[in-house]
């Protein structure tokens, strides 16, 4: 997430846990609890472990992957549509 920029975390998008114990789990939002701060997801990148779980909403990022279909929010390139064919660290 860039400084400046909200962005919005919506059931079904793809996220990253970056802070805390469950730091490099990928997971699908499955819910949002706005009022109480947390996001609700199944994990992606653990076979086998399919339970619904609860984390921080200041802990996650959106995470993309190739073939994603985006759209910019800020920049040179703002309002511009496309699809993800690769990503870099951060």
């Amino acid at each position: 997430m860039m400084e400046g920029i909200a962005t919005e975390i919506c059931k079904g998008d793809k996220i990253k846990v970056v802070k805390g114990d469950l730091t490099g789990i990928n997971a699908t939002v499955t819910g949002i609890e706005k009022e109480q701060g947390f996001v609700r997801c199944i994990p992606t990148n653990y076979p086998g472990f399919n339970e619904e779980m609860r984390v921080e909403a200041n802990t996650i990022v959106k995470y993309f992957e190739a073939g994603d279909h985006v759209r910019i929010l800020d920049g040179k390139h703002k309002g511009e549509t496309g699809i993800v064919v690769g990503s870099e660290q951060n």
